[in-house]
């Protein structure tokens, strides 16, 4: 099993800890991480130059830093992603990072890896519910293509790990043991959702026709792939 697992912060609090104690579960004897902390690990932010899409990811200013990650993530069979509540949503290194992967969309090339990939969402809140950021978090991974994505919210009522409740310690390895098994579980035995598909069937329509010649390089990416013709990045 290949694990990638980014992080929206550079501190190791709350919720690096929760990622790492669903990490314990999944790190068996054959399994392999590839770890990064933003935005040390991480690109530049987004200038919107277009270059990822009209010339092709390797063009962008910030690919050194990109493409580690983008790589890794398409080696992975399970991708984690981690970010505490800032103001309400994401933290601005995660976002950035997601700017930056908008290539891989599946509106413009997605990678056919991701089709039988599982993914983890992490967050965790000292008092509003994150469940906000875990749905924004979810829903970049499946426009990627990921399938199937698990949700780990938590309502911490502390500032640090330090301040951390023995109850709510307990909460962490229960929800950790819980997300890990399932999502081991559905790596083992990927399936493409109904939603990944009709989403694919819809872009490759459009990849086909005159509406998507103005970017060459996606309708090349689709035709290399063999996705113009009978050819899925799915089994079954």
């Amino acid at each position: 099993m290949n694990i990638a697992l980014i992080h929206g912060q550079g501190h190791k609090g709350i919720t690096c800890t929760m990622s790492h104690a669903v990490l314990k579960y999944l790190m068996k004897e054959d399994a392999q991480l590839k770890e990064f902390f933003l935005p040390k690990d991480g690109p530049a932010f987004c200038v919107g130059c277009n270059l990822c899409f009209v010339k092709g990811e390797n063009n962008c200013p910030e690919a050194e830093k990109v493409q580690p990650i983008a790589l890794a993530m398409e080696w992975a069979d399970i991708i984690i992603l981690d970010t505490p509540n800032y103001v309400m949503d994401m933290s601005g290194a995660m976002k950035n990072l997601l700017d930056h992967l908008a290539y891989r969309w599946v509106t413009h090339r997605p990678h056919g890896s991701m089709f039988s990939k599982v993914g983890i969402v992490v967050s965790s809140s000292a008092g509003a519910p994150p469940n906000g950021i875990l749905k924004s978090l979810a829903k970049k991974l499946k426009w990627m293509c990921v399938p199937k994505v698990y949700r780990f919210p938590l309502i911490s009522q502390a500032m640090g790990v330090k301040d951390l409740s023995p109850a709510k310690k307990g909460e962490i390895e229960k929800k950790a043991r819980r997300i890990a098994q399932k999502a081991s579980k559905a790596s083992r035995h990927p399936r493409t959702t109904l939603r990944a598909k009709l989403l694919f069937q819809l872009f490759r329509k459009m990849q086909k026709g005159e509406a998507s010649a103005w970017n060459p390089v996606d309708q090349n990416w689709w035709k290399e792939q063999g996705w113009l013709d009978k050819t899925l990045p799915w089994k079954g």
